[in-house]
């Protein structure tokens, strides 16, 4: 049974248990006491696999579990190349009762056969799920109907700032796309190389521009079937956010090659920040979500914390949403030899307690309906969520666009020619 409690693992579910809590979305009605719905004496083993290598988080869900069925062992497996490894596993003879899947899986024909093994949770009858406990947006159904993916942690794009120096400078964290310009302008002429930085990938403009991107397509569905089918004219769609993009390249606030001195998207990328001289880090949440644990590694925030938070960034004056999207789904192995205690674990996690629970611990957001901000995020509460399954992108069209700008940014192409090259950037 995999019951760690490392003080770190302890640590955190204190702080998960206690942490203050900021904006409430939507509030529901307070929801009954979890009832088991099979023999709290059944004896069985549950593996979860996915593609995290430490998931304390769930780990710590694991005991509050067996609370209610003592004689059920639960383990984590960590695979790694999980895109790939995980067909396999599924097709071997010890496939996991439990795995992660992702929304862009579904955009995929090559996923079909491993989504195709996922128990529909969409069944409150016979499984006892109450889907009501998250957010709609959050949950992608197939074409005839069916749930195989239940998203269990959410998250965004955006900016971790080091409160310290901007306080330091005496300017306020920048709201606007006219406030950062300006703050940044003042921390170059403060000293600091490259106010804003981001590790070098064909990611690296996402926290940048996506959601002033998805901002610029919603509601327009025939830009939307255009992008998705790749059509080269769709090119067009992405000519305002690129024209944004080179305006903010050509004011310097980033320095290019001064990124390059990252050489990781995850640890180095925490690493770099918690040096204490980085106003602004691009990143995404799953980068944040690394952030506590890496402190005390940080000999540098040991010797001098700083305050640090994450925030959208500001593409425009007036419209700065946040984009959410799922960061962690599971699917229920409807071949599992413990199908009927692996949908109990399911139907136990999917409560609103054990999901909030579940990102505080892990530093992401959490996917019920209703939920709160802890510190590091307080600052989205001022935003209004934009929902990546309500704009429609599929993946490919998503890849297109960040190649897109990834090429404008290293300055490899003009604007013309990305708008021109949509649909056949490579990866």
């Amino acid at each position: 049974m995999l019951k760690i409690k490392t003080p770190f693992t302890a640590a955190l579910m204190t702080l998960a248990l206690t942490t203050g809590l900021f904006s409430c979305n939507k509030k529901q009605g307070q929801e009954t006491a979890f009832k088991p719905r099979l023999d709290p004496g059944t004896k069985c083993q549950i593996t979860i696999a996915g593609n995290y290598k430490n998931f304390e988080a769930l780990e710590a869900e694991f005991d509050r579990f067996t609370e209610f069925y003592p004689q059920v062992e639960l383990s984590y497996s960590y695979l790694d190349n999980y895109k790939a490894t995980i067909k396999s596993a599924m097709a071997g003879q010890a496939a996991p009762d439990v795995f992660m899947t992702f929304p862009w899986m579904l955009d995929f024909p090559d996923y079909k056969e491993l989504l195709d093994c996922a128990e529909n949770m969409d069944d409150e009858k016979n499984l006892g799920f109450n889907l009501s406990t998250l957010r709609s947006q959050l949950i992608f159904r197939t074409a005839d109907g069916q749930v195989p993916i239940i998203p269990v942690l959410s998250g965004s794009y955006g900016m971790l700032v080091n409160e310290a120096i901007f306080k330091k400078e005496g300017l306020a964290i920048p709201a606007t796309y006219k406030d950062l310009v300006t703050s940044c302008k003042t921390l170059k002429e403060a000293g600091y190389k490259s106010p804003v930085m981001v590790y070098l990938d064909s990611f690296m403009g996402l926290p940048l521009v996506y959601s002033y991107f998805c901002n610029s397509i919603q509601n327009n569905p025939e830009a939307v079937g255009q992008l998705n089918r790749l059509d080269p004219a769709a090119g067009q769609y992405l000519r305002p956010t690129l024209e944004w993009v080179q305006d903010f390249m050509e004011k310097e606030l980033i320095d290019i090659e001064y990124c390059r001195t990252i050489k990781n998207k995850y640890n180095a990328v925490i690493m770099r920040f918690f040096e204490g001289n980085v106003p602004i880090m691009l990143c995404d949440t799953d980068t944040v979500s690394g952030t506590l644990k890496r402190e005390s590694q940080s000999d540098s925030f040991m010797n001098s914390p700083f305050i640090y938070s994450f925030h959208t960034f500001p593409c425009s004056d007036t419209e700065n949403d946040f984009l959410n999207s799922v960061a962690v789904g599971f699917s229920v192995n409807k071949n599992s030899e413990n199908l009927a205690m692996s949908n109990e674990f399911m139907r136990f996690l999917t409560r609103t307690e054990e999901l909030n629970n579940l990102a505080k611990i892990k530093r992401l957001i959490s996917t019920s309906t209703d939920y709160s901000f802890d510190e590091i995020y307080s600052s989205l509460s001022k935003s209004t969520p934009l929902y990546s399954n309500e704009i429609g992108l599929m993946d490919s069209a998503i890849a297109q666009m960040r190649k897109a700008v990834e090429s404008l940014m290293l300055g490899n192409v003009t604007i013309d020619q990305a708008v021109e090259r949509y649909g056949n950037f490579s990866d």
